[in-house]
């Protein structure tokens, strides 16, 4: 039996290589048990397309060296990558807009459009109204789960906690001040009027408030956040009941005597949302370069390189004109 020489062993493992790698190269890209095929990239690739038309902007912005087509398929890919990513979680956890939810985001495009410019910019890149509301309906459900996600990950006790901080920019006071210069007047003034009526605490602001306008306004300052004073007379105004009288507190303005006419606190679970705002990017990109990494997620090299730290693609720098037909590129 003839021997195979070491050069020609060496060819044959490097083939068997190469072919193991191509039979587990994804035709476009894998995330866990889930194919991402041309067909699928191409349809999508037409909708952006459509959109972008009507946007008057390219689909993708090219790195240097890109071609406009490749940018875009990157760009849409992308968008594929991360809808598989959260779309068991969505599942899972029963995420995802209304009918109607859907029917109205869709409706705002078509009344920035018309029905007709918008219609025709479909039909020219061969997709429909119904490909248009599944991606409204994704960009939603990913919206739901970005918030769901951050939510998850701060935890209610540090939410409350951002809550209790942030009470000033909660909670709106209609306030009556009484302006003076110095804290033994503002004492005097309190001694007047800390027992006194709404309307007898505006009669002695007309009479001895410092604050231009004062004799006509009877220092009646109407209702208005709390966060949008300076902080001590914020911390006074607040600490009181309506129909309730401060005692004298000093800003950079003076001293103040307050009259607290009304109230209202925006509820934890109102203000919710907006502590987790500003907290959700960092969140939910935190928890899509996880799941990255459960997922093990492959992209064929010619649409790029997928980067699990940020779950985005970078663009293909490789000349090489066969570089799809290489190993898929591992997460980073």
């Amino acid at each position: 039996m003839r021997r195979l020489s070491r050069s020609s062993l060496v060819a044959l493992v490097a083939l068997l290589t190469f072919t193991a790698c191509g039979l587990d190269r994804p035709e476009v890209a894998r995330v866990g048990d889930r194919d991402v095929a041309t067909a699928d990239l191409e349809h999508a690739v037409s909708l952006q397309r459509a959109l972008a038309d009507l946007q008057g902007a390219p689909c993708g912005q090219p790195a240097a060296g890109e071609s406009q087509d490749a940018a875009c398929e990157r760009a849409v890919l992308s968008g594929e990558l991360l809808w598989l990513a959260v779309q068991g979680y969505a599942e899972r956890n029963d995420l995802g807009p209304s009918a109607g939810e859907v029917e109205r985001a869709v409706g705002q495009l078509e009344t920035q459009v018309g029905a007709e410019v918008l219609n025709e910019a479909l039909s020219s890149r061969s997709v429909t109204r119904d490909d248009l509301s599944e991606l409204g309906r994704r960009i939603l459900t990913i919206r739901e789960v970005r918030t769901a996600v951050a939510e998850e990950q701060v935890g209610d006790e540090e939410l409350h906690r951002l809550y209790d901080e942030g009470v000033l920019d909660f909670t709106v006071v209609d306030a009556i001040h009484i302006l003076v210069a110095s804290e033994s007047e503002a004492r005097d003034v309190y001694r007047r009027v800390r027992d006194a009526t709404q309307e007898e605490f505006m009669d002695v602001a007309r009479r001895v408030s410092t604050e231009p306008g004062a004799d006509e306004s009877g220092g009646a300052l109407g209702a208005a956040a709390a966060s949008g004073y300076a902080e001590p007379f914020a911390r006074a105004a607040i600490a009181l009941d309506p129909g309730e009288v401060s005692e004298p507190v000093q800003t950079q303005f003076g001293w103040h005597v307050i009259y607290l006419v009304d109230e209202s606190v925006t509820p934890y679970e109102e203000a919710k949302e907006g502590l987790l705002e500003p907290l959700a990017d960092r969140e939910f990109q935190s928890w899509l370069a996880a799941r990255a990494a459960e997922l093990d997620i492959k992209v064929n090299p010619r649409y790029g390189t997928f980067v699990a730290r940020t779950f985005t693609l970078t663009a293909t720098r490789s000349t090489d004109p066969e570089a799809d037909a290489v190993a898929p590129s591992p997460s980073t």
